[in-house]
């Protein structure tokens, strides 16, 4: 941390300021003040005068100031020389729970993509997201009309005083959740919206009631007709069914999808570790789409696994999975999408839910079993050691196990699937625990081989909505696509592969116990 900053913040703790809200306010409220000096070409050497002038000019915007005069003459004498904008990214950088600050390199990344393009107009959305960058953008493109929008007050004055004396900048104090910036077209937009709220006031329908699907929607409709979209979303705008299969659609339709690339894992942590994509859209057409990812390479984006696909393919695709489209050339997927075998929606041939929620404060002695992840090892059910809980049976009557059941791991870091067979005791399943019933034309032996399979565990991994811990949706898992073989196939298969299995554990177990006995053998001979 800078030391100024650090003494800084010392002076303000020792006042009791101390949340991030709090911290910021004191901030603006000083460079406020300075900022109405100079207006006034007024001096600071009166200390009273200077506590009146701070109350008079300061506190209809940012609240009454909550101590003495002495000490805002120490805050003032603490923060007035600090720059603005090192010391909000200071006290952001480690916030959990609110606002994301990008980092430095995803920023010049940007930087590069609007020198490539030397776009005049350039609107960049919930600008405090991108706080270590905006003054090299604005550097960089003295020409560009640059427009910086936000929804919060605190930061809508944040950019004021940073940013609002560059004449080329407008800084707009707007939602992208709404309908917004009415009637204005941008060469080139850049976003980072909120991922998976809901927001209430909308303005107008949309596609989606997800933040990220609304702000795409909405920013699209703001491209001129050479216009450039970059924005990050989470990785189900590119598989998810329901209202994003008719947002993906929408943009199909009426714009042009020019690349996807996944971003490094973690990148935005510790607010979130979604697993998230950049995406570009244009108004003009492209014969070309480009797919990869971006890797992090001494402080700098790495294009890797770079792969174009003609515009008429991609567009074949029902949804945009890129591990899927990525891996065109492994010799499993591509045959799984070019055979002529029929292929269902899980959801079609299953129920699929997911389990209960259960905390481990609410385990204790009871009559209801449930199955968790650690249950399960090498493809089968250890019904031994479950934790329980006293429930009553009609409460938990949805999530009851029957014989048949796949079950399949959704949070983790190994994808685990097994079937279910019913036991002398109610078993249940845990939310980390995704359940698929089989119907009449499936079982769930079948569809266990399928999902442990290689080209199962593709599609399965492409589902995937956090990084290294694994988090798939149930919904999701609905959509996915399997092989429909008829009944007697599927059982030929299940034989086969349960035969081979038996014969590959026995052989197993005869060779452990053999090694074991070598070795004791050989322990003997050393006394």
């Amino acid at each position: 941390m800078n030391s100024h900053i650090d003494g800084a913040l010392n002076v303000l703790y020792q006042r009791q300021l101390s949340s991030r809200e709090q911290l910021l306010n004191e901030m603006l409220r000083v460079k406020m003040t300075l900022k109405k000096l100079e207006q006034a070409a007024g001096s600071t050497g009166d200390k009273g005068q200077l506590f009146q002038f701070m109350k008079k000019n300061t506190e209809a915007k940012l609240g009454f100031f909550p101590a003495d005069r002495d000490d805002w003459l120490a805050i003032f004498a603490a923060l007035k020389d600090i720059d603005l904008i090192d010391f909000t990214l200071e006290i952001y950088k480690n916030d959990r729970l609110g606002t994301v600050i990008a980092p430095r390199y995803l920023i010049s990344y940007i930087c590069d993509r609007m020198r490539e393009l030397q776009p005049q107009r350039i609107l960049i959305v919930e600008a405090e997201k991108h706080l270590a960058g905006l003054a090299e953008i604005i550097r960089q493109f003295p020409q560009a009309e640059i427009t910086l929008t936000t929804q919060l007050k605190p930061m809508h004055l944040l950019l004021q005083l940073a940013f609002g004396e560059h004449p080329q900048v407008k800084i707009r104090f707007v939602s992208i959740y709404t309908e917004c910036l009415p009637g204005e077209q941008f060469d080139y937009i850049y976003a980072l919206p909120g991922f998976g709220s809901k927001p209430e006031e909308l303005g107008r329908r949309f596609i989606t009631r997800d933040s990220d699907g609304i702000a795409l929607e909405n920013l699209l409709g703001h491209l001129s007709d050479q216009g450039t979209l970059d924005i990050i979303v989470p990785a189900r705008l590119t598989f998810a069914g329901m209202e994003y299969r008719q947002l993906r659609a929408f943009i199909t339709a009426n714009y042009h999808v020019q690349s996807i690339f996944i971003l490094p894992e973690g990148i935005f942590r510790p607010v979130t570790a979604v697993k998230t994509y950049l995406c570009t859209i244009t108004a003009a057409p492209r014969p070309y789409i480009a797919l990869g990812t971006l890797e992090l390479h001494q402080g700098a984006f790495n294009c890797v696994e770079q792969k174009l696909i003609a515009t008429e393919e991609f567009l074949a695709h029902q949804d945009w999975r890129l591990e899927l489209l990525l891996a065109d050339d492994n010799e499993n997927i591509s045959r799984f999408k070019e055979s002529a075998i029929p292929k269902v929606k899980l959801k079609e041939v299953a129920e699929v839910f997911r389990g209960k929620s259960i905390l481990k404060k609410d385990t204790s002695p009871g009559s209801i079993a449930v199955l968790n992840i650690s249950n399960i090892e090498d493809g089968e059910i250890n019904y031994e050691h479950m934790d329980t809980i006293a429930e009553e049976e009609r409460k938990i009557k949805r999530y009851e196990l029957l014989t048949g059941d796949v079950v399949l791991s959704c949070r983790g870091t190994a994808i685990k699937t097994a079937v279910f067979a019913a036991q002398d005791k109610i078993i249940i399943a845990s939310a980390n625990l995704i359940v698929i019933r089989p119907g009449e034309k499936v079982t769930g032996e079948y569809l266990k081989i399928f999902l442990s399979s290689p080209v199962g565990l593709a599609i399965i991994k492409s589902l995937q909505r956090g990084t290294s811990i694994m988090n798939i949706n149930y919904a999701d898992i609905m959509e996915m696509e399997i092989p429909l073989l008829p009944p007697s196939k599927q059982q030929q298969i299940v034989a086969k592969y349960q035969a081979e299995q038996d014969i590959y554990r026995q052989a197993v177990r005869q060779a452990a116990d053999r090694w074991s006995q070598i070795k004791d053998s050989i322990y003997n001979e050393l006394v």
